[in-house]
């Protein structure tokens, strides 16, 4: 085999060896929560399964906070220096630090808004507990591994953990009573795995932890902050939804919203793999040609478009079997919901290309931070209005306008660019001038 044939099949052999260990992390993040979700729905009931979603919305704030866009930002830098030991323990030990001092941060202040909140503060046990999985994935650094092109081992624990995770919950949760055993166990199984993949980093990467100076950290935040904003912006218009329709509304429809939108993020999970695994390899690609990297992320787009519309239409004919399934006798609420999300998979499977894949990657990411700005912005107005008159079926249309306006405003961005990634052949390289 020539020397160009094997460089290319070693490539491709790493990027796919990538997407199915991601695959398993995925799968396990998202099947995990549909796989017990009709139990805990009959067992705890709509309310007690409201306030837990709750619960985990606000969690979810604070794990946006701690990730500071590293995820992405040390992912890129960790692939491009990966032959540099010392480099990676720089980035490693950077990372890690700005993330426990945010981690205390976010503490301080979920500690502050619980107290504060007189509807939040009668549960304050459960916010307290859903927060261990913040520090969890602090202590998991899923995005070195990522980076390294390594996520065999992250898949392995990550897979166990779930496991336990499924069998405590079925063992220990037996009625309403027993609503708080859910976040714990979530938290104790998310820490353990985080600690496992840690020290197992050290040895496998011959990892050098120290503090920092005060460059490097500054580096590190800059690299990560217009990913940050983007972040926060999108659970602006995600999450925020659980978190408004829990404040203007009984919990029970946050518990119909939640699992109809915890069902339809698993089919959309579906394509995440492909869109981690391929991140870090058109960040290399891009690096070195972006006329290379563009054509590639053509290639991807037709492919991402075609499954994506699959599972959006088999989601909204397959609605009332999927709600009976799941939430029992009582399903009838979930119906809906399930069928207005069912856009959501092929909506932002085509926006993840055109924002992660492109923007972040390109140089752009002032413009898709604005955009997810807006969006934001967008959706609280909408669900503002919605929520009170609609309640969870507002909701589960705000979701879907605000994702159509994020895709829509990302397609004629680039095309203004000259990027137009449907077309077999890509011209322009885009720029934030």
């Amino acid at each position: 085999m020539p020397h160009t044939l094997k460089a290319a099949w070693g490539q491709n052999r790493t990027v796919l060896g990538n997407f199915v260990a991601l695959s398993v992390v995925q799968a396990s993040n998202y099947l995990v929560p549909v796989i017990i979700l009709p139990y805990l729905f009959r067992v705890l009931g709509d309310s007690r399964y409201g306030l837990i979603e709750l619960a985990r919305a606000v969690s979810i704030y604070f794990l946006t906070v701690t990730d500071y866009g590293f995820s992405f930002s040390a992912t890129r830098e960790i692939s491009v220096h990966r032959e540099d030991p010392q480099k990676v323990s720089e980035i490693f030990s950077a990372v890690m630090l700005l993330r426990f001092l945010l981690v205390v941060l976010s503490l301080g202040a979920l500690v502050a808004i619980v107290l504060g909140v007189p509807r939040l503060r009668a549960e304050w046990p459960v916010y307290l507990l859903a927060f261990g999985h913040v520090i969890g994935q602090w202590l998991l650094p899923a995005w070195l591994y990522q980076g390294m092109e390594r996520m065999k081992l992250v898949a392995g624990v990550n897979i166990t953990a779930r496991v336990l995770f499924i069998v405590a919950i079925f063992v220990f949760v037996a009625g309403p009573a027993d609503y708080l055993y859910v976040p714990l166990f979530q938290s104790v199984t998310s820490i353990v795995t985080g600690l496992v993949v840690l020290i197992v980093a050290f040895r496998a990467f011959g990892l050098r932890f120290h503090v920092p100076p005060a460059g490097v950290l500054m580096r590190e935040l800059k690299n990560g902050w217009h990913i940050f904003l983007s972040q926060i912006a999108v659970r602006l218009y995600t999450t925020s939804n659980v978190v408004i329709l829990g404040l203007f509304a009984d919990v029970s429809f946050v518990g119909y919203y939640s699992a109809g939108d915890k069902i339809v993020r698993a089919v959309q999970g579906l394509q995440l793999p492909l869109s981690q695994a391929i991140f870090p390899h058109i960040g290399k690609l891009a690096s070195q040609s972006k006329q290379a990297a563009l054509t590639f992320t053509a290639g991807v787009t037709k492919i991402v478009s075609v499954l994506t519309l699959g599972l959006s239409v088999g989601l909204f004919v397959a609605a009332p079997y999927v709600a009976r399934a799941a939430l029992g006798p009582d399903f009838a609420p979930g119906v809906p919901v399930i069928r207005i999300l069912s856009f959501l998979p092929f909506i932002i499977g085509l926006s993840n290309i055109f924002g992660v894949q492109i923007m972040v990657n390109f140089g752009l990411k002032r413009t898709m931070t604005r955009i997810l700005a807006a969006a934001s912005v967008f959706n609280i107005v909408v669900a503002l209005v919605l929520v009170v008159p609609f309640r969870h079926i507002g909701m589960s249309v705000t979701a879907v306008l605000t994702e159509l306006f994020v895709t829509t405003v990302m397609f004629v961005v680039l095309r203004r660019k000259g990027i137009d990634l449907f077309q077999t052949k890509t011209e322009g390289v885009p720029s934030e001038a």
